[in-house]
């Protein structure tokens, strides 16, 4: 497979923050500037934690870090995709979570 860059689209300098929106269910998102929007995942930590949206290739790395302050990305059964665009899906490349299923 063919390298792909972490950088594509969205800027790595995209500042990501959590918020627990409801017990364990956490809003991840940052701002893009230069889009003038806001990209959000959200990590549902229960018995059988989802991620819902990777987020956009160069935003991952923070997004996974965010994820990892909750929950080690061994532990996530499932991400689930609402719709298939490159910044709901972008970072699933990365994804390092061997016993997680795509929904």
């Amino acid at each position: 497979m063919p390298e792909v860059s972490k950088t594509f689209y969205t800027a790595k300098d995209t500042k990501v923050e959590m918020h627990e929106i409801k017990d364990g269910i956490y809003r991840i998102s940052g701002f893009v500037n230069e889009f003038g929007i806001t990209f959000n995942q959200f990590l549902v930590n229960d018995e059988q934690p989802t991620l819902i949206h990777t987020g956009p290739i160069g935003m991952y790395e923070q997004i996974e870090q965010k994820v990892k302050e909750v929950i080690p990305l061994e532990k996530l059964s499932y991400v689930a995709f609402l719709h298939f665009e490159s910044d709901e899906w972008g970072g699933m490349e990365f994804l390092k979570a061997p016993k997680a299923k795509l929904v």
